[in-house]
């Protein structure tokens, strides 16, 4: 399974250098088997009730592990956002870490969850939508807002049982 490894959280919404661009909008087809269905004009609030109902305490562990991912981000706690991905996963983790280091040195960066939709949710796994606000300072001087759907799947790790992301995608909203 291609791992896109970091949320578009912070990597593809700060950088658009080539050589990053490692959660690209259209970087993966909705036919591929990595994809995370969405559907932007249809509204999923009452599915996301239903899924959460069906498991009450896996979603609140999952909500509090993406408060504390973005936690993480906000405070630059670089071992810590790290260490929110399943090391399995993690593909390139030098290039992870300097990217990572470069996007969190962005002057006032501030990412903020507006939503949270649950798709599925098992005790072990998870896939879920979020709506992301990401502010920040460009190297210009230019203040700058995106908003985009971050998807996750996220697995229950079996060796500490703390939910880690296992997978992302990323859909733009606006573009800037």
């Amino acid at each position: 399974m291609r791992n896109l490894l970091f949320p578009a959280l912070i990597l593809s919404l700060l950088f658009s250098a080539p050589a990053f661009a490692i959660d690209l909008d259209d970087d993966i087809k909705p036919d591929d088997e990595e994809h995370i269905t969405y559907n932007a004009t249809t509204s999923t609030t009452e599915q996301s009730k239903q899924v959460e109902s069906t498991f009450p305490d896996e979603a609140k562990e999952i909500r509090d592990a993406i408060a504390r991912h973005l936690d993480h981000a906000n405070s630059r706690d670089i071992e810590g956002y790290l260490g929110d991905f399943l090391p399995e996963r993690v593909r390139y983790p030098e290039l992870d870490r300097d990217y990572a280091q470069r996007a969190m040195a962005q002057k006032d960066l501030k990412l903020v969850i507006k939503s949270i939709e649950f798709q599925n949710l098992t005790r072990t796994t998870a896939t879920i939508h979020t709506r992301q606000i990401a502010t920040y300072i460009d190297d210009k001087g230019n203040h700058i807002v995106d908003d985009a759907i971050i998807s996750y799947r996220w697995i229950k790790d079996a060796n500490d049982q703390i939910w880690k992301i296992a997978f992302t995608e990323r859909r733009r909203i606006n573009a800037e």
